[in-house]
């Protein structure tokens, strides 16, 4: 492994994957959970009480205060490793923090079966293969070997976490800048909806999986057995674990399916062009809100924003209804599926004319991200494509707004 000279600056790079564990372990991880919910409680309590009475705390104040307490009020927190608590006060001082520059509510009690989780620092742990070592002799199984078993240079810290009665491990560690060999000099147009999840402008089309259409008859059929339940009773928990796997499972497939399509695209391409959607008002119109939410637009860019670079084009401008080809507009209604254009006479997909538009725009205002002359056009692409459409350069998007077509 280089050192981090050799390499220049560091990353931070984050590995989460599953846990085998059994049921002695499991109660482990349970009682863990516990203790740091049991201190962030505690000293959130402490800290509205004594801001009351006019004593305002920091992250140090208050630690000092539990560790006073703790002993007293708390003798089984002395078969936990004293990175839990000091974990979830870090965390307590950073919402409040957050709520003083305004950017976060007040903070909030945590809540048993909500989000349980604990963190330790890096300097406690050790990874090796498929094993985690934790303090207290705590040694746990992982699903898989640690990715980065051979370029790490330093473990932040690890998170312990339990999602849908699965058990996680999410390693944080700082590794050298990879280089990114495989990677294609290509530039390229996405643009995404929800009949295909993403049409490209080098003619590339990525399905929509639906994933939460195909199983949706089976979650529905759990609901019901949920809400029959008696409330309160061991079978209403039991499914309720039921109906929390099979909406994990959902998630995951879709996840999956969103790293496999932003990887296909990755591959051949360094830059990509995106349309800077209004997700929040699309999900507004409660007749398309569930098929948008089930594409999951954002996580699609955000995958793509850390993989290669991503820039985005207005929201306003209507890429749908210029010719890609001459640059002569026509208002499309969503019904019309097919672009003909009346000047030029080109007949194209609409969401690959719109594709080929995002490209054009990307191409006019980004010039600094276009690939050197020397680049061949099998490694180029879509990027020897030249704008073609006379109004890219500056858009007026004050005058996209006011004369869009209805």
């Amino acid at each position: 492994m280089e050192s981090s000279k050799e390499q220049g600056r560091l990353m931070q790079r984050t590995f989460k994957t599953r846990l085998k564990v059994n049921d002695l372990e499991s109660n482990i991880l349970a009682q863990w959970c516990g203790v740091s919910r049991l201190a962030y409680n505690v000293c959130l309590d402490q800290w509205n009480r004594d801001y009351e009475n006019g004593v305002k705390h920091n992250y140090y104040s208050i630690k000092k205060w539990f560790n006073s307490v703790k002993r007293e009020m708390f003798p089984f927190i002395t078969g936990v490793s004293k990175w839990v608590p000091e974990a979830a006060i870090k965390d307590l001082d950073t919402a409040f923090r957050n709520m003083y520059r305004h950017t976060a509510k007040h903070p909030r009690f945590h809540k048993k079966g909500v989000r349980d989780s604990f963190r330790i620092d890096g300097s406690v742990i050790a990874v090796s293969g498929k094993k985690l070592k934790l303090p207290k002799g705590l040694c746990l199984r992982l699903m898989e070997r640690f990715r980065y078993e051979n370029q790490v240079n330093k473990i932040n810290n690890v998170t312990i976490s339990r999602k849908a009665g699965y058990w996680f491990a999410s390693i944080s560690c700082d590794i050298g800048e990879p280089a990114r060999e495989n990677q294609g000099a290509g530039v390229l147009g996405v643009d995404v909806g929800v009949k295909s999840l993403a049409v490209c402008s080098d003619g590339t089309v990525i399905d929509n999986p639906k994933t939460l259409y195909r199983r949706e008859k089976r979650k529905k059929h759990l609901q019901r057995m949920v809400a029959r339940k008696q409330k309160g009773s061991n079978n209403q928990r039991k499914a309720k674990a039921l109906l929390a796997r099979y909406e994990y499972r959902t998630a995951v497939k879709r996840e999956d399916w969103l790293h496999k399509a932003s990887s296909r695209i990755v591959r051949a391409n360094r830059v990509c062009f995106m349309e800077d959607l209004n997700v929040k008002g699309m999900l507004s119109n409660h007749h398309l809100a569930k098929a948008v939410s089930d594409c999951s637009f954002n996580e699609l860019h955000r995958q793509l924003a850390y993989k290669t670079t991503v820039r985005e084009i207005d929201r306003w401008y209507p890429s749908s209804q210029i010719c890609s080809n001459c640059g002569s507009r026509k208002p499309m209604p969503l019904s019309e599926r097919t672009y003909r254009c009346e000047q030029c006479g080109m007949v194209m997909d609409r969401d690959l004319n719109a594709a080929l538009n995002i490209l054009n725009v990307g191409m006019a205002n980004y010039p600094e991200l276009m690939p050197a002359e020397d680049d061949t056009p099998e490694a180029t692409g879509a990027a020897s494509r030249q704008a073609t459409a006379p109004d890219e350069t500056g858009i007026d998007h004050q005058t996209l707004r006011k004369n869009r077509f209805e």
